[in-house]
């Protein structure tokens, strides 16, 4: 990774803890944990499956498996995109990944991580 690519991901790390600590109330140690785990989820998923576990909103925990990498999934790569045009706004800390479990798209939100249990490679 350049230097360039490193400094760019630092800030939006510390980008995410901001917002998490402004928008959520977190401490920004939290914050910045939370952040840090998104990034090395997001960065997994693009190459493997990755089990984690997020505080849904009725506050249960769940356990997901989910990727990014549509060569991993055959029902992902299969997906077809239906009115792609109409984008969707999620709030800033929530991403979208491929969930094995489900067969479709789920969210998850920076501020509900828990941890990472595990990941699989190719």
């Amino acid at each position: 990774m350049s230097k360039e690519a490193k400094r760019q991901l630092d800030q939006w790390v510390m980008e995410l803890a901001h917002y998490l600590e402004t928008e959520y109330g977190l401490e920004w140690k939290v914050a910045l944990q939370k952040a840090h785990l998104t990034k090395t989820i997001l960065g997994l998923m693009g190459t493997s499956v990755v089990r984690f576990t997020y505080t849904k909103k009725d506050g249960t925990v769940r356990e997901a498996r989910g990727t990014l990498c549509r060569e991993l999934s055959k029902e992902f790569a299969a997906y077809e995109y239906v009115n792609a045009v109409d984008e969707v706004v999620w709030p800033r800390a929530t991403f979208t990944y491929w969930d094995l479990q489900r067969q479709g798209f789920r969210t998850f939100s920076a501020e509900r991580l828990k941890e990472i249990i595990d990941k699989q490679q190719p």
